[in-house]
């Protein structure tokens, strides 16, 4: 069972779609937290999000990403993703790899600060 705590929201200084996941992630939860980005992205015409992954936790075998990442490439679709993780971890590095095979523009960060420079700059 997932114990997750999602919130998202708007920057509109900066047309910036910010959200964070919290917790403990099943493979589906992460399908629907990038379902839940793309739907607030469309919402508010904005194709950058930055989403702070940094306290979540990967509650999936990593051999799940590949029956993950199709779904969630569908989603992030025409979009550029900055990803917090903190530090680098494995699952996320995978994660990273794997959506860039999918031909989405994402990169991953150590700290908030320098993922909304580079996601505002781009």
């Amino acid at each position: 069972m997932s114990v997750l705590s999602t919130s998202i929201t708007y920057d509109q200084t900066t047309s910036l779609i910010l959200m964070t996941v919290r917790g403990k992630a099943g493979a589906e939860d992460v399908v629907n937290a990038y379902k839940a980005a793309k739907a607030y992205s469309e919402q508010h015409g904005s194709k950058k999000v930055l989403i702070d992954v940094s306290e979540l936790e990967h509650k999936f075998a990593a051999i799940d990403i590949v029956n993950v990442m199709p779904k969630v490439a569908h989603y992030l679709t025409n979009m550029q993703i900055a990803r917090v993780v903190g530090f680098e971890g494995y699952m996320h590095d995978l994660f990273l790899q794997k959506v860039k095979r999918f031909g989405i523009h994402a990169e991953n960060f150590e700290c908030f600060k320098t993922a909304k420079e580079w996601l505002s700059n781009a």
